[in-house]
């Protein structure tokens, strides 16, 4: 039942995390076309609800990567603790998921109204969608940026 359940989490003061079962080394370059498929659910949402799309950000995607890689390594879900450190934004938001394939994590997500509130946010222009496979299972970030 554990690898089957999703741990969701928003961008918020308290950061949630949750142990996971995962074991193994992540693939090496997991998740590039998993990233695009889950960056054109993002958007085909978007369209779906009279937004324009996102803008995929190289900077944010690389960000979203190296989170994933890291809640990986720690085998447990848990939040950027500081967005400091990446440039040019004057609101940002983050996703994180669990799972085994773009279609469950971007179903829960939007099935969630804080998740589904980032993925539809009218004033974000750039998502960055990183992901991480180990064991069948894949470790999600999607961060969302208006830009300063």
């Amino acid at each position: 039942m554990r690898r089957r359940m999703c741990m969701l989490s928003l961008f918020t003061a308290i950061a949630l995390t949750a142990p996971v079962a995962a074991v193994g080394a992540p693939t090496a370059q997991a998740g590039t076309s998993a990233a695009e498929n889950l960056v054109q659910r993002i958007n085909d949402a978007r369209a779906q609800h009279g937004l324009s799309p996102l803008r995929v950000s190289s900077d944010l995607s690389g960000y979203a990567r190296q989170h994933s890689a890291a809640m990986l390594g720690r085998r447990s879900l848990f939040h950027t603790a500081s967005f400091g450190m990446m440039c040019c934004w004057s609101a940002i938001s983050e996703n994180i998921a669990y799972e085994n394939s773009t279609r469950r994590v971007h179903r829960a997500l939007m099935n969630s109204a804080p998740h589904r509130a980032n993925i539809l946010d009218s004033t974000k222009r750039a998502v960055g969608v990183g992901i991480v496979r180990a064991d069948g299972m894949i470790w999600v970030t999607q961060v969302f940026r208006r830009p300063a």
